[in-house]
């Protein structure tokens, strides 16, 4: 049986982004942990404000934020846009070049950005290889996924004032998760008209909204960060769920009993 590696507060801090986010749900090993830094060999640098992939665009590369903020957006033909989901510090973009190689979203940043870039081909390998990090991948894609439906729900049938408070409820657990927030704060590096496009909202609704907000004393706002004044209202209100802490479960017996496999092989071979 591989041995964990143990990850304290200060040491989990030097990982990549990526990486802090998979030892959330789950101890790696040592070999674990090498193999996803192979991933992150290869940094690359993106502008603020660039359109770096375009809907239609073939996917040859992956690619790992590890620094700055991007976008996933879809685009009119009348000019109107419409931001799907944002990319954050351990997000993967193009996870599924290696079997949809045709983009059919557009990505661009919001500040400068670095990404990691690898092979879509590694996924393959790193699946064959490595069985418990395949899972964690793909636990990790499911989730992503299921922010996109969650996005859904909260355009077409919450109140702006209610999907203004799930969407930024949304990026501080995200951000969370990876070690980037600080008591009820983060950076949050995203203009109005950005979440104005996001929450399908006019520029002037989205200012109304967020003025009221912090009128109610909920948020505030100063220069790029945001604070949370009181999340457990925001929740309330918003009717926002944490429902992958009980997701995290299910895959914690389902990797358990990977290992006990595991073992039982190591034994029988031995």
């Amino acid at each position: 049986m591989k041995k964990n590696f143990t990850v304290s507060a200060e040491l989990d801090k030097k990982f990549p982004p990526m990486i802090r986010r998979l030892l959330f749900l789950q101890p790696l090993s040592v070999e674990e942990i090498a193999v996803l830094m192979r991933m992150h060999e290869k940094p690359h640098f993106i502008d603020e404000r660039t359109i770096f992939l375009n809907q239609g665009d073939v996917q040859k590369k992956c690619y790992i934020v590890t620094k700055g903020w991007a976008y996933r957006f879809d685009e009119l033909s009348d000019g109107n846009r419409q931001i799907i989901n944002y990319y954050l510090p351990g997000d993967i973009i193009s996870p599924f070049a290696v079997v949809m190689p045709k983009a059919n979203y557009s990505v661009a940043s919001i500040t400068r950005l670095e990404v990691c870039v690898f092979e879509p081909d590694y996924l393959v390998e790193l699946f064959a290889t490595q069985p418990k990090l395949g899972l964690l991948y793909g636990w990790m894609l499911g989730r992503d996924d299921s922010l996109v439906a969650e996005h859904v729900v909260r355009v077409g049938r919450r109140s702006a004032y209610k999907r203004t408070a799930h969407l930024l409820l949304e990026l501080f657990y995200r951000l969370k998760i990876i070690g980037e927030t600080e008591d009820k704060t983060f950076s949050m590096p995203i203009s109005q008209n950005l979440l104005a496009d996001t929450l399908g909202l006019s520029f002037v609704h989205m200012n109304r909204t967020l003025r009221k907000l912090r009128m109610d004393n909920l948020i505030s706002i100063t220069s790029n960060e945001m604070k949370l004044l009181d999340i457990d209202r925001l929740k309330q209100l918003a009717e926002y769920q944490i429902c992958y802490m009980e997701r995290i479960k299910n895959l914690s017996v389902i990797i358990q009993d990977l290992d006990i496999d595991d073992a039982r092989s190591s034994s029988n071979v031995a």
